[in-house]
C-alpha cells in the first residue's frame, strides 16, 4: 500500500469522528443547531454565530403561503426565515462579544465583521419584521440605511431602506440563499432580501432552543452552555519523522468554528516571544481574505476579551528540525498589515462548515515540515492551549508518547518529582461569587484570594504607596491625579488600584512608590558582571485589570521606567517600548539596566508609561469603576551570586472551579530543577509560568526541611480573621546513574550510554534533549552540554573523545557521531544516546590518531545536584579516585577527580 492510502487511512478517522448532528440523530426530529455538538459538550463562547434550522415538511413549501415556525430562545421569539431549499433559518450571537469583534474590523467585510447593528426598537417597515424581542441584530451592509452604527457605538433604531449595495458580513459567509419565490412574501416572513443574513443578537448565559411545532406534536429544545470550550486537543499525524517529512498538525477547537455555515481559516505568527492571530487572512481555498494586508488585524490582544481563555494562540519552536512551510490554503509564508510583516506563520483551516477542527493539511500537503537535512535524535515542540508535544526526528525503533500528567489528589504533596504536574486543590465557598457559573481566581479580579508561593526574596508591589495617574506622557511628574491603593493580601502581593478617587477621563502613564530603598532592590538582582556571578532578572507583570476596566487594549508602546531618590530623578528605563505585547507577561530586564541600578540610591519609584511615544492621545480611561483594579510588578531573579544559589521568585495559582456551584477550585504545580547548562540561559527561565491555574516554576538547589516550598492562602475564616493556610512540601534533587550496555566493545559497535536523573526531566508533556556541543572553538566541544558547562563527556583511554586537526584535516569526536542524549519518553527523567566505537581517535594533545583498541571506555556525568544538593561528578568506572564538587563557572576539565557511583564496573575494554 503506497503512502497516499497510508495517509487516508489515517485521516478519514479524525474526520468522521465526531460528525454534526443532524436533527433526527439530535432526538430533535426538526430541530438542528449548530452549537450542539458531543465532541465539544454543546459548548460555545465568545463571539460565536450559532445557526439553527427547522426541517418541518408540514412548512417547507416555498410556493406557498406558511405560517412562520415557533422557536424561542431563553424564552425570547427567535425570527425564522424560509430559504429557497424550504428549510428555515435564523443566526444568533451573544450581544457584547459580536460588538466587540465587529470593533477589531481594520477594513469592512474582512475579519470578525458582523456587517451594521441596528437596535431591536427599529421600525417594522425598514426591514418588514418585528425584532423587539431581541437585544439588536446586524444586517450585512449599510445601503440605503441610517442611523446603523458598528461594534464601537451604542444600538439605535435604523432607518432608511435597505439597498444591498455593500455586504460587509464576513461571519456568515455561506447562508442558503432566501426564498424569493412571487407568490409567498420574501422569506414568508416579509424580510427585506437585503437583510439576510440576519444576525439576531442576545444577552444570554446558558441558552435553550425550543420549536414549539404546533398540532399536538410535542416541543423540541437544545440546550447549549455559553462558557469556555472544553476538550480542546492537540495531535499529530505520527510518533516519529524522518528527513524531509511533512508534519500534519491537528487542533480541535470549537471556538475557533466562528462561521457556522463556512470553513474558518486562522493564521498564526509562531513566533514565541509576540505570538499573533489572524482570522480569514486566507480562505478555505487559500486566496487573500484580507484584501492585501488592509484588512489584516492581530486579534492577539483582543483574544480575552472575546472569550478566549489559553486558547488562540499557536507556538512553534522549530529548533533544528522544522520548518514553516505553504500549501494550497497558505499560499505564502508570510502576511503584512501594511506596517509590519508576519514571517514565521502557520495557517489551520477547518476540514468541514462547523466541525471545530483545523488542520494543516491540503491535497497532502502541510504547511509544517521537517528538514531534509534535520538532525536525528531531536525535536520542535507545538504548543497550544498549554498542552504541548514533541516533534521528534530520526528513523529508529525509539518510541515517543504524550503520556497523561501524573495528579496527585487532594492537599497532600509530600514527594515531589520535576517534570510531573501536581494538583493542587482549594475548597473555599467564600470564592464560590455565583453558584450558576464556574468562578475561576483571577489575579485581575478584585475579590479572588489568590493561593501563592514565594522563593527567595521577589521584590513586589506589597509597599506601594502614591500612585499616580496622568493625563498626558508629557504631564509633569508631580502634576498626577492621586488614586487611592491597598494591598489586601500579603501573601499575594496584588496591589489593587481604586480609582474612584481619580477624575474621570482619559490617561496614558502612571506612577508608584515602590516603598523600598534602591539597596533592597539591587540586593534582589543578579548583576552578572560582578565576580563569581551570573544570572538573569525579570519583571514578571499583570495589568489585564488596567485591559478589563481601564481601557487599556495596546500594550506594545508601554515602558517601565525606575527613578531613583524622588519621582523623576535618576531614570533607568528597564521595559522598553515594544518589549510588551500583552496585558501579562514574563521579560527580561537588560544586564545593562541591572547595571545602572546598582550606582543608584534612594527610595525607588516606578512609572508605567503606556503611549511611550507620546503619538495615540489618551491610551486608557477612568470611568468611576466600582472595583479596584488589582496589578503585579514583581522583580525575579536566577542565577549565582557570589557562588551561591539565587533564586527569586513569586508565583499565583489562579485556579479554576471544578463545576458550578463545587466551592472547589483546582490548578497544578510543576516545577524544573535548573543545572550549568540552562541557569542563565533565558529560553529555559521563560519556560516558567508565574500567574497560571498550571503554574510552573524552577528550582535552583533542593529545598526542605524549613526551606521547603509552601504554598500559602490567606482564609477569612469563620470568625472574620484572616488565618494564613499552608501545603508544605520537600523538593529532593538526586544523583544520577550512568550505564552502558555492555561490557566491552568492538570497532564499530554501537555504544549505548543510558543517564537515569529525574532532575533532567525539564516538563511533563515533551522529551527533553540534550546535545553536543559542535562549536570547535568551545573549550566544551564534544561534550553535551553547551557555552555555559558540561553535562557528560565520554573518554576513550582517559581522554575526552575529542576532535582534532591533522595536516589540515578535521577528524571527529563526539559531535560527528550524531550522538545526543534523548529522554525515553516525556517525563520518565531517563536518557539515552548511542554512538559508534571509533576505530582511530585523537591523542590528547591532538597532534596524532592513536587506535582505540586496548584501552577502557568511561563516561562522566556532571551533576549539578546529587541526592545531597551538592555538586557532583559521578562516573561509569568504578576507581579508586575520591569525590568532587564542581562550580558551574570554571570551565570543567577532564582531568577532574571523580567519584565513580556504587555498582559500577571496573573497565569496559575494547578491542579491534
Amino acid at each position: 500500500m503506497d503512502q497516499k492510502y497510508w495517509y487516508v487511512l489515517a485521516v478519514l478517522p479524525i474526520i468522521f469522528l465526531f460528525p454534526v448532528l443532524d436533527a433526527k440523530a439530535s432526538g430533535n426530529p426538526n430541530l438542528s443547531v449548530s452549537a450542539e455538538n458531543p465532541q465539544f459538550d454543546s459548548h460555545f463562547s465568545g463571539s460565536m454565530v450559532v445557526e439553527v434550522v427547522v426541517y418541518d415538511d408540514a412548512i417547507r413549501d416555498t410556493d406557498k403561503v406558511k405560517g412562520e415556525p415557533d422557536v424561542t430562545l431563553n424564552g425570547n421569539s427567535l425570527r425564522m426565515t424560509q430559504a429557497a431549499n424550504g428549510n428555515w433559518y435564523a443566526y444568533f450571537a451573544n450581544v457584547e462579544k459580536a460588538k466587540i469583534a465587529d470593533s477589531t474590523v481594520g477594513l469592512d467585510g474582512t475579519g470578525l465583521d458582523f456587517g451594521v447593528f441596528c437596535g431591536r426598537d427599529t421600525a417594522d417597515s425598514v426591514f418588514g419584521i418585528s425584532l423587539a424581542e431581541t437585544d439588536g441584530f446586524a444586517v450585512p451592509g449599510p445601503g440605503g440605511l441610517d442611523s446603523f452604527s458598528n461594534g464601537e457605538s451604542s444600538f439605535l433604531p435604523c432607518t432608511g431602506s435597505p439597498t444591498g449595495v455593500a455586504d460587509y458580513n464576513n461571519v456568515v459567509r455561506n447562508s442558503k440563499s432566501i426564498n424569493t419565490n412571487s407568490n409567498v412574501p420574501v422569506g414568508q416572513i416579509g424580510l427585506d432580501k437585503d437583510a439576510w443574513p440576519l444576525i439576531q443578537l442576545f444577552s444570554f448565559g446558558d441558552v435553550e432552543i425550543k420549536y414549539n411545532p404546533g398540532g399536538g406534536r410535542p416541543s423540541q429544545k437544545v440546550m447549549l452552555a455559553y462558557d469556555e470550550i472544553p476538550n480542546i486537543s492537540l495531535g499529530k499525524d505520527r510518533e516519529m519523522y524522518p528527513e524531509n517529512s511533512k508534519v500534519f498538525l491537528t487542533i480541535n477547537d470549537f471556538q475557533l468554528n466562528q462561521d457556522p455555515t463556512d470553513e474558518d481559516s486562522w493564521t498564526f505568527d509562531v513566533d514565541s516571544s509576540s505570538p499573533s492571530v489572524f482570522y480569514q487572512a486566507f480562505d478555505e481555498n487559500g486566496s487573500d481574505s484580507a484584501n492585501g494586508g488592509a484588512g489584516l488585524v492581530n486579534l492577539a490582544p483582543f483574544l480575552s476579551s472575546l472569550g478566549f481563555e489559553d486558547n488562540g494562540k499557536l507556538l512553534v519552536n522549530v529548533g533544528s528540525v522544522l520548518e514553516l512551510q505553504s500549501n494550497d490554503e497558505q499560499p505564502t509564508t508570510s502576511v503584512s498589515d501594511g506596517t509590519r510583516t508576519f514571517s514565521q506563520i502557520l495557517t489551520l483551516v477547518e476540514d468541514g462548515p462547523n466541525s471545530g477542527i483545523f488542520d494543516s493539511e491540503s491535497n497532502g500537503e502541510s504547511n509544517l515540515g521537517v528538514l531534509d537535512d534535520a538532525p536525528r535524535g531531536q525535536a520542535g515542540t507545538i504548543t497550544y492551549n498549554r498542552e504541548s508535544m514533541s516533534i521528534l526526528t530520526g528513523s529508529s525503533t525509539a518510541s515517543v508518547s504524550l503520556q497523561p500528567s501524573l495528579i496527585i489528589a487532594g492537599d497532600s504533596l509530600s514527594s515531589l518529582t520535576p517534570g510531573t504536574e501536581f494538583e493542587i486543590v482549594l475548597t473555599d465557598p467564600d470564592q464560590n461569587i455565583s453558584s450558576g457559573t464556574k468562578d475561576n481566581l483571577d489575579v485581575f479580579r478584585d475579590t479572588a484570594i489568590i493561593p501563592t508561593m514565594r522563593i527567595g526574596d521577589p521584590v513586589t508591589l506589597e509597599a506601594v504607596s502614591d500612585v499616580n495617574f496622568f493625563s498626558l506622557s508629557t504631564t509633569a511628574l508631580n502634576l498626577g491625579d492621586s488614586a487611592d491603593s491597598s494591598v489586601p493580601d500579603e501573601n499575594s502581593a496584588i496591589l489593587h488600584v481604586d480609582t474612584s478617587t481619580v477624575t474621570n477621563g482619559g490617561f496614558e502613564k502612571i506612577s508608584l512608590n515602590l516603598g523600598i530603598s534602591a539597596s533592597m532592590l539591587q540586593s534582589a538582582l543578579i548583576d552578572s558582571s560582578g565576580q563569581n556571578s551570573a544570572g538573569t532578572n525579570w519583571i514578571n507583570y499583570d495589568l489585564r485589570s488596567f485591559e478589563n476596566d481601564l481601557a487599556v487594549s495596546d500594550f506594545s508602546d508601554t515602558e517601565f521606567t525606575l527613578y531613583f531618590g524622588s519621582l523623576g530623578a535618576s531614570p533607568v528605563t528597564i521595559v522598553d517600548s515594544g518589549d510588551l505585547g500583552s496585558p501579562q507577561g514574563f521579560v527580561q530586564l537588560d544586564d545593562s539596566d541591572v547595571r545602572d541600578i546598582a550606582g543608584k540610591s534612594g527610595t525607588v519609584f516606578l512609572v508605567i508609561d503606556f503611549d511611550s511615544s507620546n503619538d495615540s492621545g489618551s491610551v486608557g480611561m477612568v470611568s468611576s469603576k466600582a472595583n479596584s483594579q488589582p496589578i503585579v510588578v514583581d522583580f525575579f531573579s536566577f542565577g549565582e551570586r557570589n557562588r551561591q544559589d539565587v533564586n527569586n521568585s513569586i508565583y499565583r495559582f489562579e485556579l479554576e472551579e471544578t463545576s458550578d456551584d463545587s466551592s472547589t477550585f483546582v490548578g497544578t504545580l510543576e516545577y524544573a530543577v535548573a543545572n550549568q547548562l540552562n541557569l542563565s540561559d533565558p529560553d529555559f527561565i521563560q519556560t516558567i509560568r508565574p500567574i497560571d491555574d498550571d503554574v510552573r516554576f524552577i528550582v535552583v538547589d533542593r529545598l526542605v526541611g524549613d526551606k521547603g516550598i509552601k504554598i500559602n492562602y490567606s482564609d477569612l475564616g469563620e470568625v472574620g480573621v484572616t488565618i494564613l493556610t499552608s501545603s508544605q512540601s520537600d523538593i529532593d534533587t538526586s544523583s544520577g546513574i550512568i550505564t552502558s550496555d555492555s561490557a566491552s566493545y568492538r570497532f564499530g559497535q554501537p555504544v549505548t550510554i543510558t543517564l537515569n536523573d529525574p532532575d533532567l526531566n525539564l516538563k511533563n508533556d515533551i522529551v527533553d534533549i540534550y546535545l553536543v556541543t559542535n562549536d570547535p572553538g568551545s573549550a566544551n566541544v564534544d561534550t553535551v552540554g553547551n557555552a555555559n558547562g558540561v553535562l557528560l563527556e565520554v573518554l576513550i583511554k582517559d581522554m575526552r573523545y575529542k576532535r582534532c586537526v591533522i595536516d589540515g584535516i578535521e577528524h571527529g569526536g563526539l559531535g560527528a557521531t550524531g550522538f545526543s542524549l534523548v529522554e525515553t519518553g516525556p517525563s520518565t527523567g531517563i536518557f539515552e544516546g548511542t554512538f559508534k566505537m571509533p576505530s582511530r581517535i585523537c591523542n590528547k594533545s591532538g597532534t596524532e590518531l592513536i587506535s582505540s583498541a586496548g584501552g577502557s571506555l568511561d563516561v562522566r556525568y556532571f551533576d549539578s545536584r546529587d541526592s545531597s544538593g551538592n555538586a557532583n561528578i559521578f562516573s561509569l568506572l568504578r576507581s579508586k579516585s575520591t569525590g568532587t564538587s564542581f562550580s558551574t563557572f570554571p570551565q570543567l576539565s577532564s582531568d577532574e577527580i571523580v567519584r565513580p557511583l556504587p555498582g559500577g564496573v571496573e573497565e569496559i575494554i575494547l578491542s579491534g
